[in-house]
């Protein structure tokens, strides 16, 4: 068993072998990867001509013999067989011995002379024929020719190019097949060809290939060098182009063939165009903030200062002032905590709960409010609805989205919450009477104090980042939200949820 020390060093010597190839570029890569390719075409190419050409030339030789004792067998019958045996003897460069089945010659055809065929007696002919039975296949042999070449032959003993020693036999196929003619008449066809040394044919390749391979990878260095500047070069100037997101710019390359490029650089272009838009929305929410906490501050240090300067100014009228911008404070300072809570999807405590109890719970809280100043909350649900949701944040939710209307409604200060049946769905809608969003706005409300083309306005209730903790509850809990609205005629905020019908046991 290795040691833990001893395993911890052979990892880190492998990871060290393997970073160099991990930390090479795309350019280094695809001109390796294309050399290697080349390399192994190279080494195919050399195995094929040269090391398997004599089992390929056999495979090839059996295969010749086999169809042309086939077609010889099919026209045993044919009167002009004697003239297709000899062009399949030229063509091939084979001899043909037809015999009767009394092993009486009818048709003699040779390429070369001194075919083995000629020589084998008539008893070894007819021991060939007995082992065929009575199949009608193609039997191969092999025969060994000795005495039909010289003795053994030593290239040693001669000077200049001359033939590879040998040990003065060669070899030699015959096929045997029995073929029956239309009257039952058995015949016997014996074919011959000699398996010619590939020697001469390997020297002429190898010589061949030597040209080859110089030639191949001189041009794969050069088309790799080439086809790997070519295809990375969109990437580098991508990259290049990329580091400058950091400052939120982008300045796209120029127009590229390749289709996977242009669309990362069009997804480079929208990015630095969001980045920009997140950029110019966090200096208006530090603005923004920075307004609504230097308001209450500033009457709470006036009040304060005239309580102390100014006698008789210690009244419960100046104390309510300066309870109420602290109230609005602790607001404003809980809405970021709520909204950052919302961004971080913070465990839901999900429950069955009565929405619409919820929902008058809710609005008997803005009583006050609605005595006071004058606004009016309409809310007349046509039944009680059951779902299961976190209840803390729904409550959020709807806090907002009433705040919000309370904030944007119009003269008549009217603000009417819906609650429709669709199926097994309930969607909730908070409706204000004031001027509306415009429609290239919409896409945008739901982002942290935006403003689109209005000056900042400072919420009546709440903190003015309603919206968005609202988006982020509702996300989190997987319902669908939105919101209609047009010019002139209101807002309309609303959010969808699934009814819970089943009573708790």
């Amino acid at each position: 068993m290795k040691k833990p020390d001893q395993s911890a060093a052979l990892s880190q010597g492998r990871k060290r072998r393997w970073r160099p190839i991990r930390s090479m570029s795309i350019r280094s890569r695809i001109f390796l990867y294309f050399l290697m390719f080349t390399a192994l075409l190279l080494v195919f190419l050399w195995l094929f001509q040269i090391v398997f050409l004599d089992e390929f030339y056999r495979l090839q030789l059996t295969d010749s013999l086999r169809a042309s004792s086939d077609s010889i067998a099919r026209n045993i019958d044919n009167p002009d067989l004697e003239q297709l045996t000899d062009r399949i003897a030229e063509r091939d460069g084979v001899c043909v011995l037809v015999f009767s089945a009394q092993m009486e010659p009818m048709i003699s055809a040779e390429a070369t002379p001194g075919c083995v065929i000629h020589h084998i007696s008539l008893r070894d002919l007819w021991r060939m024929a007995e082992a065929l039975g009575d199949s009608t296949d193609v039997h191969i042999t092999t025969f060994t020719m000795i005495g039909f070449r010289n003795d053994v032959y030593d290239a040693g003993k001669f000077a200049g190019r001359v033939p590879p020693s040998d040990d003065g036999t060669g070899h030699s196929m015959v096929t045997a097949q029995r073929a029956i003619g239309a009257d039952g008449s058995v015949s016997y066809v014996f074919l011959n060809a000699q398996v010619t040394p590939v020697t001469s044919t390997v020297s002429t390749i190898r010589i061949e290939l030597y040209f080859i391979t110089v030639l191949l990878v001189l041009l794969s260095f050069l088309l790799s060098l080439v086809l790997s500047r070519r295809i990375t070069r969109p990437l580098v100037e991508v990259t290049a182009a990329a580091a400058s997101l950091s400052q939120s710019r982008y300045s796209p390359v120029e127009k590229t063939e390749y289709r996977e490029i242009a669309q990362l650089n069009d997804q480079l272009i929208r990015t630095a165009r969001d980045l920009r838009r997140v950029e110019e929305m966090q200096r208006e929410l530090i603005a923004n903030i920075s307004h609504d906490l230097r308001t209450p501050l500033t009457l709470i240090e006036g009040y304060a200062e005239a309580m102390r300067d100014l006698p008789g100014e210690n009244t419960p009228e100046n104390m309510q002032v300066i309870i109420d911008e602290t109230r609005r404070l602790s607001t404003l300072v809980s809405a970021v905590m709520d909204l950052s809570a919302a961004r971080n999807g913070g465990e839901l405590q999900i429950a069955r709960l009565n929405l619409t109890a919820l929902i008058r719970g809710i609005l008997t809280r803005y009583a006050k409010l609605t005595e006071q100043d004058g606004y009016r909350i309409v809310f007349e649900p046509p039944c009680d609805v059951f779902v299961r949701a976190d209840e803390v944040k729904v409550q959020q939710v709807v806090y907002n989205l009433i705040n919000n209307a309370l904030t944007y409604t119009g003269e008549d200060r009217t603000v009417t919450v819906r609650q429709l049946l669709d199926g097994q769905k309930v969607r909730i809608e908070v409706c204000d009477s004031g001027e509306g969003i415009a429609p290239e706005d919409l896409p945008y409300i739901w982002d942290r104090y935006y403003r689109g083309s209005k000056p900042h306005k400072r919420a009546a209730i709440g903190s003015g980042l309603g919206l968005n903790i609202v988006k982020g509850i509702l996300e989190s809990h997987g319902l669908r939200y939105g919101v209609e609205s047009a010019l002139g005629q209101g807002s309309t905020f609303w959010f969808e949820i699934a009814q819970d019908a089943k009573e708790e046991v």
